[in-house]
């Protein structure tokens, strides 16, 4: 057989992991040519740093550990090199261990651990990427032997990207409430594309977007034959790790059926840690779209109380469901059983496909940016937590300056870290009332640009009396040198700037184009990172934990705020409320124009890249209190205010909760609406008596009462009777699966003694407690808002007594 010539190729680079081949690692990259192939690049080694003498190189070469033996394979150091790196902000010679595969690497270590070591707890092919300072997503030209990489040309970012997108979601079977797949099949599989959408299906339903197969067995044989014929780069699920994924592998199981998911006719294999599950397919990029909502949720680019998908598409593109009211999941088995009912489970299944495809255009090219971004590859980043991006970018950007990545801090670090929690942001309480004519002002990127303009880095914070005077002393006394630039301040700057150029570029381009989609992704990805700077500091488990640097941020951005309220003062504006970034001033007769000068003042004072923009001018607010003091101060961050333009800004109030009703949520947000908008206390309290009468008379849906939670243990490990644990308790001994991270909705019913003996699944209860919604829900979430129209608690609340509600009203 003749040998194989070198061939130059170029493709874009879209995985990377490994494999072991005769008894040797072997980097696995998934490429998109015309399609998706694996490339293999033998020549890359494990290793590590130590911190010992020249003269011990012998000593490590030597180092085995034949106790941890892996199939045959005795880990041990290969070779040994002498190289120089910056450890501390000083250049200093380390030996680099070679060892013979991944997993020897920490075992090697503890076989030297005498001497100091370094990034010995790195995945192996994230060393690999960090190491070529390549980016995923980019455009890798190469010299190729067979399938074997030889040599790398270039790396191009920022190239064109189109990927052939399948969404898919399942039905199952579910007589008992939560399927069991065991038992219980999968009725339909709905995908979409931007071709079509269709369901597979086992049943006749004459409906144009159907296909009926035979069985369930060819059902789930035809879904892995569409993604072969769709050539399927990129599968996307709601859930899908968790749930549809791991359901239609044991249905499978159970059928005697190959799901041959992968390019290779594998199916899917999935890796947990922590709280997260991965699920991978081979020659394909599996996204769930779930955790990614989950994500943005948690830190603020969603308004979202519940991650269901109805709500995660609602939220994502502002549509409503198609099919919204008109199915209930629990109800699901009985429309099977119902022929004249299963178009419109057709129906709902192709819409879930048809949405889940919709969310993952919005949400993907912020997921690929940040991927480009951060070096980690699209489902490590779709499971990661902002701190993790943080590290991830933070890592990158060392080894290609050649600076040692501080090690993990082990467990006792981190209790020790969390034992001293780091003094927070400044607040000046609002007294509660209703408020005309205010305008709010914000440090645009507060702590991103203390930590730019102050050089804050762990590694420029000088010792305690070090004698350079060209420093920054924090309010608290800790000093940081002004030069060199550390990394955290230096990678933090270039995506700030980098982010504020995509803003202005922003403004030139036509929102509907695709290139406002493409910098809109990135700016987004961008701006995630900078704001999560800070937090990473103070994270007990970062490789950057600073104690000295956080609470230095949290200090001077008490310092600015306060300052910047003294001197409003001093121009003799009223300072309603001050938390962290903003300061609400009352314009009374000062006008827009005296706002703005205000500011421009200020913003000569500050130091650095630091400025206070303008967040708005408001006719009308409301602040309320959560829990009254003696003086009568207000919440924090528990305000509505009305834009010029008529929006409504909302912070701090049950609407934007999980744990309130849906009913409560909206009468309070019509309560806000009316006060805000309208101006009208009158309409205020219509609203509030309209939905009690509504609760008194029976006429509330059951699905406007459910209260929905996440169970945060598992069931049997309560102590505590609460409602949601009851609901959950009943609703497993019906048969229904739940454990913890279960996320459950419960109405409170009328039979029982207590709030927890009434509360039920939401799917299982039948009736609702009025009392309970009234007094529980309804006035707790209106009452601080009415109080501020002249209504007390005790003519709100009727003393207690239900019966004499309409008196007030």
């Amino acid at each position: 057989m003749a040998e194989e010539k070198e061939k130059k190729a170029s493709a874009i680079l879209i995985d990377v992991t490994y494999t072991m081949r005769e008894g040797k690692p072997v980097i696995v990259l998934l490429m998109k040519g015309k399609r998706f192939f694996r490339l293999y690049d033998a020549n890359f080694e494990p290793y590590f740093y130590l911190d010992a003498p020249k003269k011990e190189i012998p000593k490590i070469e030597k180092a085995k550990a034949p106790h941890a033996a892996r199939a045959g394979l005795i880990p041990q150091a290969a070779r040994v090199e002498e190289e120089e790196r910056i450890i501390e902000g000083k250049t200093k010679a380390l030996l680099k261990v070679f060892c013979n595969f991944p997993a020897a690497v920490p075992l090697i270590r503890e076989e030297l651990r005498e001497f100091g070591a370094y990034e010995y707890r790195i995945q192996y092919a994230k060393r690999y990427m960090m190491d070529r300072g390549w980016q995923f997503f980019s455009r890798i030209t190469y010299i190729r032997k067979g399938k074997y990489l030889q040599k790398i040309l270039k790396c191009t970012p920022d190239v064109p990207l189109n990927f052939n997108t399948l969404a898919f979601d399942i039905e199952t079977y579910n007589p008992q409430g939560m399927p069991k797949p065991k038992d219980d099949p999968v009725i339909m599989v709905s995908y979409a594309t931007r071709k079509e959408a269709k369901v597979l299906t086992y049943k006749k339903i004459d409906k144009s977007f159907v296909e009926t197969l035979k069985d369930e067995e060819r059902m789930i044989s035809e879904f892995c034959n569409v993604l072969k014929k769709e050539d399927v780069e990129f599968l996307v699920g709601y859930n899908s790790s968790v749930f549809d994924l791991p359901y239609l592998g044991e249905r499978a199981s159970a059928l005697g059926v190959r799901l041959e998911l992968g390019r290779d006719g594998s199916s899917f294999s999935v890796r947990k840690f922590a709280q997260k599950t991965i699920a991978k397919i081979r020659g394909r990029v599996h996204v769930d779209a779930y955790p990614i909502i989950r994500f943005m949720g948690l830190i603020g680019s969603l308004k979202i109380s519940r991650y269901t998908l109805e709500n995660a598409y609602i939220e994502i593109t502002g549509k409503k469901s198609e099919t919204k009211g008109k199915v209930q999941r629990l109800e699901i088995h009985k429309m099977w059983d119902d022929e004249k009912q299963l178009p419109l489970l057709a129906e709902y299944s192709r819409n879930d496909a048809r949405e889940t495809l919709e969310i993952a255009q919005r949400v993907l090219p912020m997921q690929i940016e940040m991927s480009k971004l951060v070096g980690l590859s699209l489902a490590d980043v779709s499971t990661s937590t902002a701190g993790q991006l943080v590290e991830s970018l933070l890592m990158f950007r060392s080894c290609r300056q050649g600076i040692i990545i501080p090690n993990k801090p082990h467990e006792g670090q981190v209790k020790e870290r969390e034992l001293n929690p780091i003094q927070g942001a400044f607040v000046k309480l609002p007294k509660p009332g209703i408020y005309d004519n205010m305008v709010v002002f914000d440090f645009r990127g507060l702590y991103p640009s203390i930590i730019c303009s102050h050089n804050i880095d762990p590694y420029t914070l000088l010792p305690k009396g070090a004698g350079e005077s060209d420093a920054y002393t924090s309010p608290l006394g800790h000093r940081f040198a002004k030069s060199p630039q550390g990394i955290i301040p230096k990678v933090l700057e270039e995506v700030v700037h980098l982010r504020s150029e995509l803003k202005g570029k922003l403004k030139k381009l036509e929102p509907d184009s695709e290139e406002y989609s493409a910098v809109f992704a990135k700016s987004q990805a961008l701006k995630i990172l900078a704001n999560s700077y800070y937090g990473y500091l103070a994270y007990a488990r970062s490789r950057w934990y600073s104690r000295e640097c956080a609470e230095s941020v949290t200090a001077w951005g008490r310092h600015f705020i306060q300052h910047t309220i003294s001197e409003a003062e001093k121009c003799e504006f009223e300072v309603l409320y001050g938390d962290t970034d903003s300061i609400f001033l009352l314009l009374g007769k000062k006008k827009k124009e005296d706002a703005l000068s205000f500011m421009e003042k200020i913003n000569k004072s500050l130091p650095g890249n630091m400025e206070l923009e303008l967040e708005g001018f408001y006719p009308r607010g409301v602040f309320v209190t959560k829990k009254v003091d003696k003086e009568g101060k207000g919440a924090k961050k528990k305000y509505a205010l009305i834009d010029e333009k008529g929006r409504i800004k909302i912070r701090g109030f049950e609407l934007v909760r999980r744990d309130w009703s849906a009913i409560a949520k909206k009468t309070q947000g019509d309560v806000l609406m009316a006060i805000l908008k309208e101006g009208s206390k009158e309409n205020a309290v219509k609203i509030v008596k309209d939905t009690i009468e509504r609760l008194r008379t029976g006429k509330v849906p059951l699905e406007e009462l459910t209260i929905y939670t996440q169970l945060k243990k598992d069931p049997s490990n309560y102590e505590i009777m609460s409602p949601e644990l009851s609901a959950a308790k009943k609703a497993i001994k019906r048969g229904v699966k739940l454990e913890k991270g279960a996320m459950i909705g419960y109405v409170i019913a009328k039979k029982g003694a207590s709030i927890s003996e009434k509360a039920e699944i939401a799917e299982y209860a039948k009736d609702y407690d009025a009392d309970y919604y009234i007094n529980r829900q309804i006035l707790p979430s209106v009452l601080k808002i009415l109080a501020e129209l002249g209504f007390s608690e005790d003519d709100l609340k009727f003393a207690g007594s239900q019966s004499n509600l309409g008196k007030y009203f």
